[in-house]
Formats: structure tokens, sequence, C-alpha cells
């Protein structure tokens, strides 16, 4: 959790974060997917050179039509990803300082997410995994399974 307080310190660290991400091989327009995209004085509005419309990083995304900010959208992501057995919504608002109704619009928002095709991909690099069990014990596999050590039930 420190470590993600220390890569998005304020709201613009966060959307920074979120254009990298989203923006990784270009930037473009989420209404006509042109790629003449010119960025306002804020750096976080832009304006696309062929249809004229203003957007932020959020249009197209699960984070559209929301007023939270997205430094409280990541730290969500990281408090729920982090419960093993998943949070319920009032101890989210609880963590966020968001009303329950927020917290209940955040998590049904990133189940929603997580049931899109770029979630299902499968994993590549180097990946982590904590807590894994792998296997059983011998007494609870079929016979043809096991192997040598302790056969019990019989």
């Amino acid at each position: 959790m420190l470590e993600m307080m220390r890569e998005a310190p304020d709201e613009q660290s966060a959307i920074d974060h979120f254009t990298a991400i989203r923006w990784k091989n270009g930037a473009f327009c989420p209404h006509c997917n042109s790629d003449r995209i010119y960025c306002f004085s804020d750096q976080r509005t832009h304006k696309c050179g062929h249809c004229r419309k203003r957007f932020s990083i959020r249009v197209g995304t699960i984070f559209e039509d929301s007023k939270l900010p997205l430094r409280t959208w990541l730290l969500a992501i990281w408090l729920i990803t982090s419960h093993k057995k998943g949070i319920a919504s009032t101890q989210l608002a609880k963590d966020l300082g968001i009303t329950q109704k927020s917290a209940w619009f955040v998590l049904h928002r990133l189940r929603y997410a997580a049931q899109t095709r770029s979630f299902n991909r499968p994993l590549s690099g180097e990946v982590e995994a904590d807590e894994t069990f792998i296997g059983g014990e011998q007494m609870n596999k079929h016979s043809w399974q096991r192997t040598g050590g302790k056969q019990s039930g019989k």
C-alpha cells in the first residue's frame, strides 16, 4: 500500500499512470479513433483534431461518469485485489472514506471489468503468486495418481 501511495502521491500522477497504460501505443480519440490529439494546459483534458470533441483519459473506460478521483480508484483496486475472500462495500467505504453507495458502485464496475476479454489474457513475463497450494494429500487422490508415500483409506 505504501508503494502505491509513493507511485501516486497526487491526482496528476494517477492520471499519468493510467494515461501510460491506456495510450502505451500512442494517444487516440475514444470517439473517432483519430491520432490527432491535442492536450490542454491542465494536462487532464484533451481535444481531437478530427472530430473536435473534448475528452479525458476516463472516457471509454470503467472510470467514466465517476466523480471519484483516479487515485481513489487505484487504492480501491489495490484493496479489492489484496483481500483473499473479497471485500464488502461497507468495509471498502470505510477504508476509502467514501459513501457505501459509491463503494458499491466501484465494486460493481471493477467486477464488470474483470469479466472483459482483456482481463482473461494469459499472463506473460515474470508472475508472482502468494499463498499457492499445489497438489494434495496422497490419500485423497485416485489410486492410479498416487505416488509412493502413505496410502490409507483402504
